[in-house]
């Protein structure tokens, strides 16, 4: 039987089916037949996160998804499983999956993994294994859903092979992957694997590949050259001189380069056009139009898709003259934001006047928002956000959340916690590349595809952020947090009056932060 690799699941798929209905049904049978099913001696899970001890997989966060990647030498036991899925069809549609021509993914299960209104779309591609079950029960009132989906082999002679995956989401669906920022394709799957083996096996080299809109791949080192370059002109200058800075610094680069250059120089280009909120006036405009005309003229040459990079700059900025969403609903909203999470902005001397943003968080999403902070051009920062907990049951908790900040070493910016005690947990000094969130999801992208197990989506876009070099991201957990009277105060902060220690960068981000209960205080406290 042939090998089944992710870079197999990803190719093209078909499925003739209806929409898949959600029913007030409890999803209990199917966890239990999937229990039973890999209690079998003749079942083994080769790769996955399901876990036998767990009496109930129901309690998964919302941000969570199990996954078991299987093998059978018998046909019994996966045939019960299978049965199982098909008594649900009542309540969930059947799909059944072929493989068609053209190499190209169409199907995926969507799921909208995170708080209600606030999550990110995570996408499962329906492979092509020869058969494909997919059940959705409704989980609550707020419109929480429970997905199953088992992939396998035909049933013949031999040893089967398949998946198991479980969600818990909102907005649960079979969709029609659609050419955009998120698309998962075999081009960026094997750029993935690339800067995982790269990551993992030098992790100072520098990544010979940098992934681009899934097309184009230029030199990391020449790609680093243009972000730094745009860098270097703007420093300290916010709104248009910044924006005016860096398309004049890009405008010189672009001279020289070569097609695969201009599509790095277009990348970058479209990300600040987007990034950029104020106003442009007539003035401004003019100014700008005449670099972003000459880069245009200079890519007439090249790839459709690179010439559209520098059409849709130029579209964007000139959608901000006069038209543009007025700052103030920007403001508005990253307030909401704030509220949102249940974070309050307790301190920001030194910083500038806004407290959230988008565009450079650890999957690559530029929608997705986080808490940022920055320090004016002379200020030295002064930042705290806070969320406070009462109610807590008494116990032991773990808090955990992604972090970066700006230079190296150790700058003075911590993720805290504090109860009785404050415990804090210093922010690894990345500046806005690599981090060992990014770092982490690109090893396991190499050591799937290695092991021909499934390489989650989620990993290659975390591994392919910023161009295949990260955010400077890491994971920073705060262990041992003794509540006794029910009342916790979490955050982030660089305030040296909290902490005792200098903040020495100048921008600090935080996000997706986890408070969990991991034990019982002492007996003689209870």
């Amino acid at each position: 039987m042939k090998r089944i690799t992710q870079l197999s699941i990803l190719l093209v798929c078909m499925f003739m089916a209806l929409p898949i209905k959600a029913q007030s049904i409890s999803g209990d049978d199917i966890q239990d037949a999937i229990k039973q099913f890999f209690k079998n001696r003749n079942a083994k899970i080769t790769h996955g996160s399901y876990d036998l001890s767990i009496d109930d997989y129901s309690d998964l966060p919302k941000d969570s998804i199990m996954f078991a990647q299987f093998t059978c030498k018998d046909e019994k036991p996966l045939k019960r499983l299978v049965k199982a899925f098909e008594d649900g069809e009542e309540y969930a549609e059947l799909y059944r999956s072929y493989l068609r021509r053209g190499n190209r993914m169409e199907r995926a299960l969507k799921a909208t993994i995170g708080p209600k209104g606030m999550g990110e779309n995570c996408y499962s591609a329906l492979d092509n294994y020869q058969n494909t079950r997919v059940i959705v029960y409704a989980r609550g009132a707020d419109g929480i859903q429970e997905g199953f989906v088992l992939s396998w082999d035909d049933l013949s002679k031999g040893e089967k092979k398949g998946f198991v995956l479980q969600y818990l989401g909102y907005d649960m669906e079979i969709v029609t992957l659609e050419m955009g920022e998120n698309r998962i394709t075999m081009d960026s799957v094997r750029t993935a694997i690339k800067v995982g083996e790269t990551v993992r096996n030098n992790p100072k080299q520098e990544i010979d590949t940098t992934y681009i809109d899934g097309k184009w791949a230029v030199s990391t080192k020449y790609h680093i050259k243009v972000l730094r370059a745009m860098d270097h002109v703007s420093d300290y200058y916010d709104d248009f001189p910044g924006l005016n800075n860096k398309i004049e610094e890009l405008v010189k680069l672009s001279k020289k380069a070569s097609e695969t250059e201009l599509a790095s120089i277009g990348f970058a280009l479209k990300r600040e056009a987007s990034r950029y909120e104020r106003l442009l006036t007539p003035e401004e405009y003019a100014l700008i139009w005449k670099g972003l005309y000459a880069m245009e003229t200079k890519a007439k040459s090249c790839d459709p898709q690179i010439q559209d990079y520098f059409k849709a700059s130029e579209s964007i900025l000139k959608d901000k003259v006069n038209e543009s969403v007025r700052l103030e609903y920007h403001d508005t909203k990253r307030h909401q934001f704030l509220r949102d999470i249940g974070f309050t902005v307790t301190k920001n001397d030194g910083g500038r006047w806004y407290y959230a943003v988008s565009g450079k968080h650890y999957t690559g999403n530029p929608e997705l928002e986080y808490l940022d902070a920055c320090a004016d051009e002379d200020g030295v920062l002064r930042y705290t956000a806070e969320h406070k907990e009462t109610n807590l049951k008494p116990g032991i908790y773990r808090l955990t959340a992604a972090g970066r900040t700006s230079n190296q070493g150790n700058t003075g910016a911590f993720i805290f916690a504090k109860a009785e005690e404050l415990l804090l947990k210093e922010i690894p000094a990345c500046d806005d590349r690599g981090g060992d969130i990014w770092r982490d999801a690109a090893i396991r992208v190499k050591e799937a595809d290695e092991k021909g197990q499934q390489i989650s989506p989620n990993d290659v876009r975390i591994a392919l952020a910023n161009g295949g070099m990260g955010y400077g991201w890491s994971k920073c957990v705060v262990e041992g947090i003794v509540v006794r009277d029910g009342t916790l105060t979490y955050g982030v902060t660089c305030d040296k009056d909290f902490t005792g220690r200098q903040f020495t960068g100048r921008w600090l981000s935080a996000v997706d932060f986890v408070l969990e209960r991991v034990g019982d205080l002492p007996a003689n406290e209870q």
